[in-house]
């Protein structure tokens, strides 16, 4: 057995998304290695401090001043904080995860003079959403921060496009990573999501499990079901999900006289339970990584129809995206009644190992 490696993944939010769920995923698969020392510090205690301690016995800094929301005079104190926790444990390799986490950890990290600094892109939406003056600081903050990372992961060949289009980092970085989840799919139970809605088993269900908010589009969803249900009433549009748009999703579905066909139900700790009863999963989003949520379909043998954004085709094939919803009724009842099986490799996901210096 070699040297022992000290590793600190880095998150800001502690809730069960994408970016959370490779954290756990990471730090599981360390789990098999005697020589890897794996601790995470994040901004909050959530889902995934649960799940990281109870789960796998790892052991979680939370880090009071590693806050989403924009502020300098905090953001400042939260890089102090992560600072003397990299500091006091001297790790040999700092992970960073999201934008606040990615840049105050690989300042710090990189001011300690860490062997390792890595950076795991989960998607572009933070720099994409911004236009014009925002948009351009936005790109030169992450080209200063390239240059302070060893490693940038990428997650889809569409974000290393981008990385390529908008300059950042050397090309030598890039390290092409696809995401993975576990899915212990005997262990799923299936009805959860039609005992609830009281939906018969003849009514074809349509959903999606994320959060409600701009990148994930909910007002297409709502559109394409307003669309479809003209010609098809026995299905129902279900959201699996919360977020800072919920309230007006719901309005928007009723102003269209479908609140009985399209249902917002909020945020389940076990959401795969709840797309197992999914006949089709339809993803709107505007802006992508590559979901946790499409790999969960995969897993669970769902079909799949999504925007083409991110690098979703890479996983699904170009057959199960479309670019705006014309003839979507068509690609609905066409995913309906397929009996596809799409396959997903990510045995290139144990390469993270390999970036911490293990073999």
């Amino acid at each position: 057995m070699g040297k022992e490696i000290k590793v600190l993944q880095i998150i800001t939010k502690a809730e069960w998304a994408g970016a959370q769920r490779v954290v756990y995923e990471i730090c599981k698969m360390a789990k098999q290695y005697n020589n890897i020392n794996m601790e995470v510090a994040t901004g909050e205690n959530g889902i995934l401090v649960d799940k990281l301690e109870k789960d796998l016995g790892i052991k979680v800094h939370v880090l009071k001043k590693l806050v989403h929301p924009i502020n300098p005079f905090i953001d400042y104190k939260g890089y102090k904080e992560i600072k003397r926790l990299i500091k006091e444990n001297n790790y040999d390799a700092v992970h960073c995860h999201s934008t606040k986490a990615g840049i105050l950890g690989r300042l710090a990290a990189n001011k300690l003079g860490v062997k390792k600094v890595i950076y795991t892109v989960h998607g572009y939406w933070p720099i994409l959403q911004y236009e014009g003056i925002k948009r351009k600081i936005a790109i030169f903050l992450e080209r200063y921060l390239a240059n302070k990372t060893t490693d940038l992961v990428l997650i889809s060949k569409s974000d290393i496009e981008l990385s390529k289009r908008m300059k950042i980092g050397n090309e030598k970085k890039y390290r092409l990573i696809y995401n993975k989840i576990t899915v212990e799919k005997d262990k799923i139970g299936k009805g959860v999501l039609r005992k609830e809605l009281d939906v018969d088993n003849n009514i074809k269900i349509i959903g999606n499990v994320s959060r409600v908010d701009d990148p994930k589009n909910p007002f297409l969803f709502i559109d394409i079901a307003n669309e479809y249900l003209k010609n098809n009433n026995n299905v129902v549009f279900v959201w699996v999900g919360d977020g800072n748009l919920i309230q007006e999703a719901k309005n928007y579905a009723e102003k269209l006289n479908l609140k009985e066909k399209v249902k917002f139900i909020g945020f389940r700790q076990n959401g795969i339970e709840y797309m197992k009863d999914f006949d089709l999963l339809l993803l709107t989003s505007s802006w992508e990584g590559v979901p946790i949520t499409i790999l969960e379909a995969i897993e669970l043998k769902i079909p799949i129809l999504s925007t083409d954004v991110g690098g979703i085709q890479e996983i699904i094939g170009k057959d199960s995206v479309f670019e705006t919803p014309k003839n979507i009724s068509e690609l609905i009842d066409k995913k309906l009644n397929s009996h596809e099986i799409i396959e997903y490799n990510y045995d290139n996901f144990v390469d993270y190992i390999k970036l911490y210096g293990i073999d």
